[in-house]
């Protein structure tokens, strides 16, 4: 029976003078924050992304509003805490967590990655076409060089071949491959055919980050985009490309159509990617489980957006269905909470709270 799937792609903004899309404007929904992971063991992550992928560790600690002691150098184990509200914030009370984060130095996008320990955890493993299943997407200079370590580390390769393929991309032809981190999360390598201006410049061989995720149905997932958070998207028409569908290992025969929506408050694309002739295995997971997703977007207020998802049948997963305040030595704070949108997606809202005088 032929199930229809689709994969959302948050490209980060082009950097080193690539033309960027107007940036869309704010709405409920001010912008875009990092993209969190769930893992099973934070080191072997960080040691991924840092020496099999070529990422940055970033020095400054813990989730945002994290009240942790300073952290330790990149190389160092990171401690495990046990800060109260970030345990509600993923329903994982009387449990203990830590985090790290691989970067760009000159892009603001992070990829947070953080594990969770003395919790019921439940990994999962999604194919790509799988509803659930994450994806980053990192644009880089030398793909080879990456492959190198690639294969000298075993890194499962998905694409069919096991090599890159050339694909038809917004400006021109560019080699891909995806290949899959320890606990699952496919990362996509990218190199274009021509390299924006300034690329050479850059500190690292990764010039541009983006993240997408799997998705059962386009509609149910549109409706809470669109109508929930304030994106605004396009759709295209379905169509067939052997190379694109041979990147992600999709069956021969498949088909795909593009719909496209910015960020609020920014010019970060978003791309759903439906697939037409796939059968896959939606994911079941939850917030503490590692292979899991939670897509971070920085909110005007926190009732409103709570209010309008619900709406739209998505509702709060953190402890006891309620978001959580972490305070600041100022008096202000943020106020976080996870939900639960379609096809197994974790979005994580999160208000700015001013210091009442």
């Amino acid at each position: 029976m032929n199930r229809f799937f689709a994969c959302a792609v948050l490209c980060a903004a082009a950097a080193f003078g690539q033309t960027t899309p107007a940036a869309a404007p704010a709405g409920e929904v001010l912008g875009p924050g990092n993209f969190i992971h769930v893992v099973s063991n934070l080191d072997n992550s960080l040691a991924f992304y840092h020496d099999v992928i070529g990422m940055d560790l970033q020095r400054a600690g813990g989730a945002r509003g994290n009240a942790a002691p300073a952290p330790p150098p990149p190389d160092a184990p990171r401690p495990f805490i046990t800060t109260p509200e970030i345990l509600r914030l993923y329903n994982a009370v009387g449990a203990q967590y830590r985090v790290g984060a691989a970067m760009v130095q000159e892009s603001p996008m992070r990829a947070e990655l953080i594990e969770i320990k003395d919790a019921d955890r439940k990994p999962v493993q999604p194919r790509f076409v799988d509803p659930g299943a994450s994806n980053f997407i990192l644009t880089v200079k030398d793909i080879g060089a990456v492959m190198e370590r690639v294969k000298k580390s075993g890194t499962p390769v998905v694409t069919v071949g096991g090599a890159p393929v050339t694909i038809d991309g917004d400006r021109g032809k560019m080699r891909a491959v995806v290949v899959k981190d320890p606990d699952g999360f496919f990362v996509e390598l990218v190199q274009p055919e021509t390299l924006p201006d300034g690329a050479a410049q850059s500190s690292n061989n990764i010039i541009d980050i983006g993240f997408g995720f799997t998705v059962e149905n386009t509609d149910r997932m549109v409706h809470v985009f669109k109508d929930a958070l304030g994106f605004t998207p396009q759709t295209g028409s379905f169509t067939s490309d052997k190379a694109r569908l041979n990147l992600v290992a999709a069956p021969a025969g498949s088909q795909f159509r593009k719909t496209t929506a910015l960020v609020p408050g920014s010019s970060l694309q978003v791309e759903f990617l439906e697939f037409k002739g796939v059968d896959g295995k939606p994911v079941h997971s939850g917030t503490h489980d590692p292979g899991s997703a939670v897509l971070r977007l920085r909110i005007r207020d926190m009732d409103s957006m709570v209010k309008s998802l619900a709406a739209t049948g998505v509702r709060v997963v953190s402890a006891d269905n309620v978001p959580v305040l972490v305070s600041n030595a100022n008096g202000g704070g943020q106020r976080f909470a996870i939900t639960s949108a379609p096809d197994n997606l974790f979005v994580q809202v999160v208000q700015q709270v001013q210091r009442v005088q």
